[in-house]
């Protein structure tokens, strides 16, 4: 990387930036390792290997998607969660960061709670703050690194947005899609509040026992009597609002199925990326009064997310050999010729020679006395007289 300070510094400015703000990172560096910096500096040197990163991001995925390499790793069980999350825009306004978290899950007895659960761990993020399609394309980075087509089983725990059950379908679409049970429990809610009202005690008593049966009963049961109950109450002024969320649910019986999916060991929470949200983005992008220029998300995710996943180290050496690359290209590339219409011609010389002699004729001539301002005190000073 260019600049006064050495690459092993670059670095230690990179993942400090990276980690903290750059006013924090700026004291850290100055104090652990005398290192004389401003924190304009350190923005920099980040930024710089942010987009480099997020660059590498890209071309990878341009490699994945032209030659369809086969994945190395093949998990047994990969469970996939996909999320998005407000970040605060310089401009005011708000961008949204979309997150897929991966990772591996096994059923295991548990001793303390002499029950089955299941466990997930090897947990790694992929975040970016593009629109959907472009998400879902640069994802596949993460997805074939993770071995996506080759695992057993792949189980999909989200919530029901068109947008997640879109990137479902590009990379995985037989893969068992779960809605997120806190995400069905608020749509039964929904109706209990629409009808009896939040604070009330009939609504106090009804919602434990339906989201109890929701999550051990089969889910038409709990369809049935949320139906039941808006055919009974079909004038009531909330009757549309809870059809919706009747609908809604009705749409999406079989992901609701949560006998089905504890059963057979299949997790039904979304947590996963849920943390992810905190420890890549929130973490660093999301702190007290913090406020992003836009071309600023993906490069800092870039970073964040070599951080997460534990890969800072192979990062950083592709960040390093990208910029090597480039600048030693760079200085082979011939130099280029100034444009015939900026060079400076004889005439143009001759034109600056006159215009110079006229400007010094005129001083010459000038009569400072007649500007006097003790012989004509009325007189204003003109600005622009030569």
């Amino acid at each position: 990387m260019r600049g006064a300070y050495t690459p092993q510094v670059q670095e230690a400015v990179a993942r400090l930036g990276s980690r903290l703000p750059y006013s924090e990172a700026q004291e850290e560096l100055a104090m652990m390792w005398g290192i004389d910096i401003s924190v304009g500096s350190v923005r920099e040197i980040t930024m710089r290997a942010g987009r480099i990163a997020d660059h590498l991001i890209e071309k990878e995925m341009k490699r994945l998607q032209k030659e369809a390499p086969t994945a190395k790793a093949a998990p047994k069980q990969l469970l996939l969660s996909v999320d998005g999350a407000m970040v605060q825009l310089k401009n005011g306004e708000w961008r949204e960061i979309k997150t897929v978290a991966f990772g591996e899950f096994e059923t295991k007895w548990d001793l303390k709670r002499q029950e089955v659960v299941t466990r997930t761990e090897k947990v790694s993020y992929f975040s970016s703050a593009d629109k959907a399609e472009q998400f879902s394309d640069k994802a596949i980075v993460e997805w074939h690194r993770r071995g996506g087509e080759h695992a057993e089983k792949v189980v999909a725990v989200n919530d029901g947005a068109v947008w997640i059950q879109a990137f479902i379908d590009y990379h995985c679409p037989t893969a068992t899609r779960v809605i997120n049970f806190a995400h069905a429990q608020g749509y039964v809610a929904m109706v209990g509040k629409a009808l009896y009202g939040a604070e009330s005690d009939r609504f106090q008593q009804w919602y434990p026992k339906m989201s109890k049966q929701l999550g051990t009963k089969a889910p038409q049961r709990t369809l049935n009597e949320l139906r039941f109950l808006w055919t009974q109450n079909q004038t009531h002024p909330a009757a549309d609002e809870m059809e919706a969320a009747i609908r809604y649910l009705e749409r999406r019986q079989t992901m609701i199925d949560y006998p089905h999916f504890r059963k057979n060991g299949i997790p039904i929470g979304s947590g996963m990326v849920e943390s992810g949200h905190k420890v890549v983005m929130q973490r660093r992008m999301k702190q007290a009064g913090m406020r992003w220029a836009a071309e600023s998300l993906n490069p800092m995710l870039a970073l964040r997310m070599a951080i997460c996943n534990q890969r800072w180290s192979a990062s950083w050496q592709a960040i390093q050999a990208h910029y090597l690359t480039t600048k030693q290209a760079s200085r082979l590339l011939p130099k280029a010729e100034t444009p015939p219409s900026q060079r400076v011609t004889e005439a143009d010389v001759e034109n600056l020679e006159k215009l110079a002699d006229k400007i010094h004729r005129r001083i010459q001539k000038r009569q400072p006395w007649q500007d006097h301002r003790w012989i004509f005190p009325h007189r204003a000073r003109p600005l622009h007289k030569i």
